[in-house]
């Protein structure tokens, strides 16, 4: 056993000497081995590499491929989200935790400002019929066939108080007026005293503002006493009076409104005609007795209260002979015959 084991220490020392004589030889032997596995191993790092690039070039293209179709298939929503606003709404409220509503479908609106394509676009300038109907509140009173009475709160005014409605749209009236002459002399030569008559008529007045038209038709009578033969046997008193038709023409001034109480004045020409005279009461006629047409002149003064429909005339005038068909135009008279009368006017019509 011992011989054995010095036997294999001696073949383990002769092949450690072997292999450090021949490791020279081994070494030069091995060197085209290296180069050959250089250029093998850098084949192959080339091959390696061309195939890593290769790869590269392969994923590169693959990965912008998918981002490509990835950008694609990201915006084709977005865009849909952008231009969908109820899809933003829905997403909006995902993400909140808000309930979803029922959704209504109504028709879309046409807004006046825009317009479709192949529509012209509205002129600013003229008016919008829609936006004029919508402006415009819709009538809802009733219907009236034409011709009827209104009951409306004007028509219940006016047929309350239809005089006041014919009085402020009449521009002519007519009236009564009635009084008292009396003849006012001033020459001291004359023997007589004047009395007291009457005179009436009927007026009328054309115009409703502060100056009017106002011709009158009168009957007057002027009276007087006289004595003759006073202090005598033979005095006697004679009562005497002259009945003529008198027709002034006034031009009339009033102040206020038609509807209110009014002060007027009266001023204008007058005619007159002499129809007879009258001595102690037996009448006389005065056939072929010339100069019974005269003219003069006259004015009033006087007042008009409002009373029911009308207006109640209170006047006072005088009228002054100027002359008459026969004389010619004289001045020389000194008698103003005086007139105080009352009246009443009412609108005629309601022109």
């Amino acid at each position: 056993m011992k011989s054995f084991c010095f036997y294999l220490t001696l073949s383990a020392l002769t092949v450690s000497l072997s292999i450090a004589q021949t490791r020279p030889t081994t070494k030069s032997t091995t060197k085209p081995l290296s180069t050959t596995t250089s250029a093998t191993r850098s084949t192959s790092a080339t091959t390696s590499a061309s195939r890593s690039a290769t790869t590269v070039t392969t994923t590169a293209k693959a990965t912008s491929a998918s981002i490509t179709a990835t950008r694609s298939t990201t915006t084709a929503p977005a865009a849909a989200v952008s231009t969908n606003p109820n899809r933003r709404q829905e997403l909006y409220d995902e993400y909140h935790g808000i309930s979803k509503k029922p959704s209504t479908t109504s028709a879309p609106i046409a807004q006046p400002g825009l317009s479709r394509p192949g529509q012209s676009r509205p002129d600013p300038s003229r008016p919008d019929p829609s936006r004029t109907a919508e402006r415009k509140p819709a009538d809802t009173r009733p219907s009236q066939p034409i011709g009827s009475a209104s009951t409306g709160p004007v028509a219940r005014r006016e047929s309350a108080s239809p005089a006041l409605s014919s009085e402020s749209n009449s521009g002519v009236r007519i009236g009564l007026r009635g009084g008292v002459t009396y003849p006012y002399n001033f020459d001291p030569d004359i023997a007589g005293d004047p009395t007291v008559s009457f005179v009436g008529g009927i007026v009328f007045n054309v115009g409703r503002g502060t100056l009017s038209f106002q011709p009158e038709i009168n009957y007057a009578r002027y009276a007087g006493r006289a004595t003759i033969g006073q202090g005598t046997v033979l005095e006697t008193t004679l009562n005497g009076a002259a009945d003529q038709v008198e027709v002034p023409l006034f031009l009339k001034i009033a102040t206020g409104t038609p509807n209110s109480n009014r002060f007027f004045l009266n001023v204008g020409p007058y005619a007159s005609y002499a129809l007879n005279i009258s001595v102690n009461g037996k009448t006389q006629s005065l056939n072929g007795v010339e100069g019974r047409f005269g003219f003069g002149a006259a004015a009033g003064i006087g007042t008009a209260l409002k009373a029911g429909p009308g207006h109640l005339t209170i006047e006072v005038r005088g009228l002054y002979s100027l002359g008459d068909t026969d004389a010619g135009f004289n001045t020389d008279s000194q008698t103003i015959y005086t007139q105080a009368a009352i009246g009443y006017m009412v609108p005629l019509g309601s022109r």
